[in-house]
C-alpha cells in the first residue's frame, strides 16, 4: 500500500483535532455543574466548529484561473505564465501560499507568493521560464496552501486548469535567392486566367459576353441616367490578375539515412530548417505546406497541404516530433540507391498543383534519386534541396535543381 502524502497526513491530523475536540468538551460541559468550566467548554467548541467551516468556506471559494490555455514559443526563448487566484467569498483569506508547477521550463525567478486576499478580491501570479527543449508540454498545475486564521484547520487546493505549451523549433535564418522566376508569394500577371476575386481593383461597363457573377448590382443602381442609355448601367467587378506558386516542404526524418553519430544533432538541425523555411515563405504571402517522412511504418508519413494559414500547424506539428530511442541505427537498405524516403517524396510530388516549389530537407539522397526526383518536372514542379551533410556538396544537384549545404550549427541555415 502506498504511504500518505505529507498533507494527507495533515488533513488526518486536523480531523482528528476537530472529533477528539468535540467527543472531550461536550461530555465535559454536559456533565460539569461549574459555570465557568462549561463557558471554557462553549468556547473552545465554537472555536473548534468555527475554525473548521471558515477553512472550508475558503476552500469552496477560491479559484485560480490561467490567463492562457495554451502558450507558444520558440526553442531558447522565454515565455511568462501568468495566473489569477480570486476569493469570491465574503470573508478575507490570511496568509495564502501560492505556487505553480514549472514542468522543464528552467525558471530563474520565484513561481510562488505569499498573499492575502480581501472579500472577493483577486490577485495575479506571474512567473518566466526558458524553454530549453522543443516539443509539446504541459504547465501546472498550481497549488494554493492556507488556513483559517487561527491556523488550526490548514488546507491545500490543487488547480485542475493546466496551459499547453508548444516550444517550436530554434528560431533560425534562411535566405535561398530564387532562380527561375519562381517568386516567394503571388505575382502579378498580365494573364487573366490568374484573376484572384478576393483582390478588388476598379469596376468597368459591361460587355456581352461578360459572367453574371461578375455584376455589381449595387453600383449598378446607382449609375446615373446617361450611362444606363448608354450600356443597360451595368458594371462589372474586375480584380487583381495574380500567379500563385505554393510552397510545400518535404521534410525527411528517417534515421536510416542519417549518419550514426550525428543522427540526433542532424534530425534536429533539419527540423529547424524546415521551420525557417516554412516562416520565410509565410513572410512572403506564400501558400506553405509539408511533408514529414519518418519512416515506412503506418503513421509515418504526415501531410499538410500548402495553404494560406498553415504555419502555427506545421510548427505544432514540428514541436510535436519525438525521437525513438534506437534511432540512428543503420540497416543494410541504407545503401540501396533508391530510398524510401526518395519513394515517397516521388509519390507525394505526383499529387501536387502545377508551379509547386518543391523542397526537400534531409541528408544527401544521393545520384540516382536525383534523377529520379527529376521526373517531377514533368508535373511543371520545381525542384530545391536543401542538405545536411558532413561533406561539402556542390550547389547544383545532377538534375540540374539548386542545391544548399545546410551548416551544422549557427544562426544561420545556408
Amino acid at each position: 500500500m502506498n504511504q500518505p502524502s505529507a498533507w494527507n497526513k495533515i488533513e488526518i491530523q486536523r480531523d482528528k483535532l476537530l472529533y477528539w475536540g468535540i467527543a472531550v468538551l461536550v461530555p465535559v460541559f454536559i456533565f460539569t455543574p461549574a459555570a465557568v468550566v462549561q463557558f471554557l467548554c462553549l468556547f473552545f467548541l465554537f472555536i473548534l466548529i468555527g475554525s473548521r467551516l471558515y477553512s472550508v468556506y475558503l476552500i469552496r471559494n477560491i479559484r485560480v484561473t490561467r490567463m492562457d490555455t495554451e502558450l507558444r514559443v520558440f526553442r531558447h526563448e522565454w515565455v511568462q505564465v501568468e495566473l489569477k487566484i480570486e476569493n469570491h467569498g465574503l470573508l478575507p483569506a490570511f496568509m495564502l501560499a501560492a505556487g505553480d508547477s514549472t514542468g522543464i521550463l528552467q525558471v530563474f525567478s520565484i513561481s510562488r507568493i505569499l498573499c492575502t486576499l480581501g472579500r472577493r478580491t483577486w490577485t495575479s501570479l506571474r512567473w518566466e521560464g526558458l524553454c530549453a527543449d522543443r516539443g509539446i508540454f504541459s504547465i501546472g498545475p498550481a497549488v494554493i496552501r492556507g488556513a483559517d486564521p487561527l491556523g488550526l484547520f490548514p488546507f491545500h487546493l490543487t488547480s485542475a486548469e493546466t496551459s499547453k505549451l508548444f516550444v517550436y523549433p530554434v528560431l533560425r535564418s534562411i535566405r535561398i535567392k530564387m532562380s527561375g522566376g519562381i517568386p516567394m508569394g503571388s505575382m502579378i500577371s498580365a494573364n487573366p486566367l490568374y484573376e484572384d476575386i478576393t483582390r478588388y481593383r476598379s469596376l468597368r461597363q459591361y460587355n456581352p459576353g461578360d459572367e453574371p457573377r461578375r455584376i455589381n448590382w449595387k453600383m449598378s443602381a446607382h449609375v446615373s441616367g446617361d450611362m444606363q442609355t448608354q450600356s443597360g448601367g451595368l458594371l462589372v467587378n474586375e480584380y487583381e490578375t495574380t500567379a500563385s506558386y505554393p510552397v510545400m516542404i518535404f521534410l525527411n526524418l528517417d534515421s536510416n539515412d542519417y549518419p550514426v553519430k550525428k543522427h540526433i544533432m542532424y534530425m534536429e538541425r533539419t527540423i529547424e530548417a524546415a521551420a525557417a523555411l516554412c516562416l520565410n515563405a509565410s513572410r512572403g504571402r506564400q501558400v506553405t505546406g509539408i511533408i514529414i517522412y519518418t519512416s515506412g511504418n503506418e503513421g509515418g508519413v504526415s501531410v499538410i497541404p500548402p495553404s494560406s494559414f498553415t504555419s502555427v500547424p506545421i510548427l505544432e506539428r514540428l514541436a510535436a516530433i519525438k525521437w525513438n530511442v534506437s534511432a540512428g541505427k543503420k540497416e543494410d537498405g541504407g545503401q540501396t540507391p533508391i530510398r524510401a524516403s526518395v519513394k515517397v517524396m516521388l509519390d507525394q510530388g505526383k499529387r501536387l498543383p502545377y508551379g509547386t516549389r518543391y523542397v526537400y530537407t534531409g541528408p544527401n539522397p544521393g545520384n540516382e534519386a536525383y534523377i529520379a526526383l527529376s521526373s517531377l518536372k514533368k508535373q511543371h514542379l520545381y525542384l530545391e534541396y536543401v542538405i545536411i551533410d558532413e561533406h561539402a556538396v556542390s550547389s547544383i544537384a545532377p538534375d540540374n535543381s539548386p542545391r544548399h549545404q545546410m551548416k551544422e550549427a549557427g544562426y544561420e541555415i545556408i
